[in-house]
């Protein structure tokens, strides 16, 4: 038993040390020998769960990492990082459940209230599913628990911007900026912004120019007059001029030196 413990222990070291270090296969294959190893101790087997998940989300395989956030969660029901991480690997699996996300998101704001990056991932997730209500206060939540951060003001900057709320989304970068002066993040996200706002009324304008020659572009109606004297349409008409001379025939002009040239 002691054998296995130490054997238990000196993999997970060595899962921690190569995932620190960046060598993520490595420590995959490390973690996935580990967790095949049969009953963990119940510490180990939540960390190795964990960790697991950790390596499929950096690689983008939300499948198997939602698999091992449950088995984690089995593990720890009240924890909001793994609520967190698995509301982040349904939100952005392909195809996602949105719903199951947002719940998740929700879960862990329950354990733990102030984490400005969970709540502005449920502030955009609520706007994409028609809560605008609750989208925007948890994204105005997230900027009034960390209002130097520029990923917490940038994100409610584009939801109050998806809703249309153009001036306060320019508030709130006008603010930041004021408060962040020598940070170019901050500037980087208002010319981003103003130059989004650019594009947008020049495309507007661009479909108005369009819409507007389509319309001059249709067909035109040329309005006629009969005249007074013009025969109604599908009435027989009788003329009372004469008729012409008849034409004399014609006959080719023949050239007189070419029938020359054959006499001789």
């Amino acid at each position: 038993m002691s054998m296995k413990l130490n054997l238990v222990d000196h993999l997970l070291a060595q899962g921690r040390h190569l995932q620190r270090l960046g060598r993520t296969h490595d420590a995959r294959h490390i973690l996935n020998r580990l967790s095949r190893l049969g009953e963990l101790p119940a510490a180990a087997a939540e960390e190795t769960q964990a960790r697991l998940a950790e390596l499929h989300l950096k690689d983008d395989a939300f499948d198997q990492a939602r698999r091992h956030l449950t088995a984690a969660l089995a593990h720890r029901p009240d924890s909001a990082e793994y609520h967190y991480l698995l509301a982040n690997a349904l939100d952005n699996d392909i195809p996602g459940d949105s719903e199951q996300a947002a719940a998740h998101y929700r879960k862990s704001l329950e354990f733990d209230p102030d984490q400005p990056r969970c709540l502005g991932e449920l502030g955009l997730l609520s706007l994409r599913l028609g809560r605008v209500d609750e989208g925007l206060a948890a994204l105005r939540r997230a900027v009034e628990l960390a209002p130097n951060d520029p990923e917490a003001v940038g994100t409610l900057v584009e939801g109050l911007r998806r809703e249309g709320l153009v001036e306060e989304a320019r508030r709130v970068l006008r603010a930041a900026l004021f408060r962040n002066s020598r940070d170019g993040r901050f500037r980087r996200l208002c010319q981003d912004f103003e130059f989004h706002q650019l594009r947008q009324r020049q495309e507007t304008a661009r479909r108005t120019d369009n819409a507007e020659a389509n319309a001059d572009d249709g067909p035109v109606l040329l309005c006629f007059e009969r005249p007074t004297d013009a025969p109604e349409p599908g009435r027989k008409t009788v003329r009372r001029d004469g008729a012409a001379p008849p034409t004399a025939p014609y006959f080719p002009r023949r050239d007189r030196r070419s029938d020359q040239k054959r006499a001789q």
